[in-house]
């Protein structure tokens, strides 16, 4: 739903990126040559580094996370040379969050975790 909604109000191609399925060196390519990348909170953003300059980050936050606690990505944007423009959004509705509590804890599950 973002991606539609951002290709049509922006006028502009959107694709989608998977570290999973695709190799580094595609997905290098494919961010080398974006005016925007918007992504959830996550290791994944480094690869904002291989945007060229004048582009856009967009770091989405889930409920409960507070961007202030977790600038590495708006440091990155804000380095010299790097010439980024960055923007942090932040979920503040919790029925709006998609929780996956029964996947493995490396994949966001917490059925790992105790009660208390």
């Amino acid at each position: 739903e973002l991606l539609l909604a951002l290709a049509q109000e922006y006028k502009m191609r959107t694709v989608t990126v998977s570290l999973e399925e695709q190799t580094f060196a595609s997905i290098v390519n494919l961010i080398s040559g974006a005016s925007m990348l918007v992504s959830m909170h996550g290791a994944q953003l480094i690869t904002s580094m291989f945007l060229p300059r004048g582009a856009a980050v967009i770091e989405l936050f889930p409920f409960a996370v507070n961007p202030e606690q977790y600038t590495p990505y708006k440091t990155l944007a804000s380095l010299p040379g790097m010439d980024l423009q960055y923007i942090a959004w932040r979920n503040t509705i919790e029925e709006n969050s998609v929780t996956y509590p029964d996947r493995h804890w490396d994949q966001g599950g917490i059925t790992h975790l105790e009660k208390d």
